[in-house]
């Protein structure tokens, strides 16, 4: 079962090489970014991310890309 978020959330975002090729030019950069805030929620599988405009990519993502920040834990994925 997928964790659902709530707004205000934040939230690492996977970057997918075929969305972010700009960020993803090698095996050793982070598969990761963020953490970012939650701004809406569009249904049960789709998010509004708090984006910024350098990634030139939109800020709607499926909850597959999507990992809940744990300020008091390592990030695990």
């Amino acid at each position: 079962m997928q964790a659902l978020f709530k707004l205000s959330d934040l939230v690492w975002v996977h970057l997918k090489k075929e969305r972010f090729p700009s960020k993803r030019k090698s095996k050793l950069l982070p598969r990761v970014d963020g953490p970012f805030d939650m701004l809406e929620k569009i249904n049960d599988n789709t998010y509004k991310i708090d984006l910024p405009a350098e990634y030139e990519v939109s800020c709607i993502f499926n909850i597959v890309d999507l990992k809940p920040y744990l300020k008091d834990n390592l990030l695990r994925i």
